[in-house]
C-alpha cells in the first residue's frame, strides 16, 4: 500500500466531523503523521493510567504535539478516542485476515479468527493497550453507537464472511450469519475482557472452549 494508503486510513472516516480542515492540513501524509502520533499517545496514556479518559493535556503532553495541532484535526477528546477505536480496530482485523490468509477452508478459518482474537489477551503489549478500550467499550458505544458499531464491524467482518462459506459449502448452519458473528463475537470479548480485568492468560483450554460453543452453534464438526 502506499505512504498516501496507510495515511488515509488513520484520518477520520469524515474528516469535517473530526474538525480536520482539509484547506489548511497540508499534504495527507503530514496530517496522518501528526494524527498517528496522537493515537499512539492516546493508547499509551490510556495503558498507563488504566483509564479510558486520559485527559487531552496528558495525550498532548505524550505526543510532543500543541494544542493548536490537536484542534485542528479533532474537535474534541470523543473525536479522537474514535479515531483510536477505527485505528484499532483495522489493526486487528488485518492482523487476523492475515492468519486466516494462510487457511482454505472456512472452517478452521473460523478457529483462527477465535485464536487471533483472542491473542490480545495473550500479549502482554496489546493486553495493556486493550485493558481501557474493554473497559470503556460500553460508554463509547452509549455515546457513539453508530461509530462504534462501524469500528466492531470492522473486525466482526472476516467472521461472518467464513460463517456465510461454511453455510453455503453445507458445512455449518446459520440462518443469519451477521446475526451469529455478533454473538460469537460478544461472547469472545466476554472471554477476553474477563481475563484483562483480572491480568491473566488464556490457556489452550480458554481457546478450545470457544471454539467448541462456537462449532456447536454453528454445527461444525468438531473434526473440521
Amino acid at each position: 500500500m502506499s505512504d498516501k494508503g496507510r495515511a488515509a486510513e488513520l484520518l477520520p472516516r469524515d474528516a469535517l466531523s473530526a474538525g480536520l480542515d482539509p484547506l489548511d492540513a497540508g499534504s495527507l501524509v503530514e496530517v496522518a503523521n501528526e494524527v498517528n502520533l496522537l493515537i499512539t499517545a492516546t493508547w499509551t496514556v490510556a495503558a498507563r493510567t488504566g483509564s479510558f479518559e486520559p485527559s487531552v493535556r496528558e495525550i498532548l503532553q505524550e505526543a510532543g504535539v500543541s494544542t493548536k495541532a490537536f484542534y485542528r484535526h479533532f474537535r474534541s477528546k470523543d473525536d479522537l478516542l474514535l479515531v483510536a477505536l477505527d485505528t484499532a480496530s483495522l489493526q486487528l482485523a488485518d492482523y487476523v485476515e492475515g492468519k486466516m490468509a494462510v487457511v482454505d477452508a472456512p472452517e478452521p478459518r473460523i478457529r483462527v479468527w477465535i485464536e487471533g482474537f483472542v491473542r490480545q489477551a495473550i500479549v502482554p503489549s496489546a493486553a495493556r493497550r486493550t485493558l481501557p478500550w474493554t473497559l470503556g467499550m460500553g460508554q463509547l458505544a452509549h455515546t457513539y453507537p453508530d461509530q462504534f458499531d462501524h469500528s466492531k464491524a470492522v473486525v466482526i467482518a472476516p467472521l461472518e464472511r467464513e460463517i456465510t462459506r461454511a453455510v453455503a459449502h453445507g458445512t455449518a448452519a446459520s440462518a443469519n450469519p451477521a446475526r451469529d458473528a455478533r454473538i460469537i463475537f460478544g461472547y469472545t470479548m466476554d472471554a477476553i475482557r474477563r481475563h484483562l480485568i483480572r491480568g491473566t492468560e488464556p490457556d489452550q483450554s480458554d481457546i478450545e472452549q470457544l471454539v467448541d460453543f462456537t462449532y456447536r452453534a454453528l454445527g461444525i464438526s468438531a473434526t473440521a
